[in-house]
């Protein structure tokens, strides 16, 4: 029987890299959980065929191969491994090929100029910092202490700052961060505010779950490009492929399976007036695309213990927003949802970051006066056609798409599927 190929870490859970080699290539790719005491017994075993390694192994890896890659021995860490015909183990790093696919997707000429790397002196900043070298920038690690003595092969010779330094730094044209601050679940955390560097250029986050961290919206609000990790994954996935079978992968095909596994991760939220229909368009929609559809007020229903008009009552508007922003929060990081908001969910401006991080956002419109206020205190309350006014605005700013409600939820989910494919 075939050993599989698959990818060594300590916890793999959110880990996309089963999908993109049989993508690429059509490998049997497998993720292997291993405790670090049990990491050296399982790369000197025979149950894979050739193994990727992932955070936090990539250094010790290292240490336990016959022969270590150019690339690998310059960056001092190993992200790929595989056996010579003699067995020996061969450790190499496509890391380096996949953050400069990263880079390059900027389409910028940033040569000669200062770049940040947050986490510059770990495995995977160790890497940023010798691709942006040899692209002709100036990098600079950036740390939250000088003494940590994490830092190897060549990051450990190269320029590096502390937290409480970068004030002398304002002038860098490129951030990037390669620490896992605002990966899933613990997003949209940023690793540092975008406010002090006046003359930035570009955003890299090689996060790559969910779609656009807390920096990359940051830089977003700026005006400033910004890329995240996925096509640095596939890139270097490509490049590791080349190493276990010899098959070239073209760049061309990295960013189709990027673009392609971008869209399947990503959410699908509705939002709109009450009333529109949120709730049966989601549910057609998640049943056309085989995934779980939550609404966000049943999730408030069973947090609360009583239903939305009635804790409005009770509690005030304020309590209920409060409340649906924390349960927005919890299910807007997940992946590969169609979620049915509120219609009030764009009254609080923060929801937004927590919908636009990982969801591709839908407006429903429907006329207003086939919108029903029975059952909405707020509705009963102001009137649909001054909620209208007060929300409006801000559905058509948050929206990527806006659909029209179309006589049954089935023809109205074709349609957002169809304009989301355009």
């Amino acid at each position: 029987m075939a050993r599989p190929y698959g990818v060594l870490g300590k916890t793999l859970g959110h880990s996309y890299t089963p999908v993109i080699y049989h993508e690429l290539a059509g490998l049997d790719y497998v993720r292997f959980e291993r405790e670090e005491e049990d990491v050296e017994a399982f790369i000197r075993g025979d149950e894979w065929e050739g193994v990727n390694v992932t955070i936090p192994y990539k250094k010790l890896v290292a240490t336990m191969m016959d022969e270590l890659t150019p690339v690998a021995r310059r960056l001092g860490n190993v992200n790929t491994v595989t056996r010579d015909a003699m067995g020996r183990l061969i450790g190499d790093n496509t890391d380096y090929y996949g953050f400069k696919v990263l880079v390059e997707s900027l389409g910028l000429d940033l040569a000669g100029k200062r770049a940040l790397v947050f986490g510059g002196h770990g495995g995977a900043g160790s890497t940023s910092m010798v691709v942006l070298e040899d692209l002709g920038m100036q990098p600079v690690a950036v740390c939250r202490s000088l003494d940590d003595g994490s830092a190897s092969g060549a990051a450990a010779h190269a320029p590096s700052v502390t937290y409480d330094e970068l004030d002398r730094m304002r002038d860098a044209a490129l951030i990037v961060n390669a620490t896992p601050v605002g990966m899933f679940p613990h997003c949209p955390a940023q690793v540092y505010d975008l406010d002090s560097f006046t003359q930035l250029e570009a955003v890299i986050d090689i996060v790559y779950n969910p779609a656009r961290t807390g920096i990359m919206m940051d830089a977003e609000r700026r005006g400033i490009p910004s890329v995240g990790g996925l096509i640095m994954l596939v890139a270097q996935a490509a490049a590791a492929v080349k190493r276990y079978t010899g098959e070239d992968i073209s760049y061309e095909r990295i960013v189709e399976v990027t673009s392609s596994l971008a869209q399947q991760e990503l959410n699908i939220a509705l939002i709109g007036m009450p009333g529109s229909g949120k709730t049966r368009v989601g549910r057609e929609l998640a049943r056309m695309l085989g995934r779980d559809h939550i609404d966000i007020d049943h999730v408030l229903e069973e947090r609360l213990q009583t239903s939305c008009s009635d804790y409005i009552n009770t509690h005030g508007e304020a309590a209920f927003r409060e409340a649906e922003t924390a349960a927005l929060a919890d299910v807007a990081a997940r992946s590969s949802l169609v979620i049915s908001c509120g219609g009030g969910v764009v009254a609080r401006e923060a929801n937004y970051p927590l919908l636009h991080q990982n969801s591709q956002i839908v407006m429903l419109d429907r006329p207003l006066h086939e919108l029903s206020s029975k059952g909405r205190p707020l509705s009963q309350r102001e009137g649909v056609t001054r909620l209208a006014e007060q929300r409006m605005p801000r559905y058509r700013a948050w929206a990527d798409a806006i659909a029209p409600v179309l006589e049954t939820p089935t023809a109205t989910a074709a349609s957002i599927l169809g304009l989301l494919d355009r």
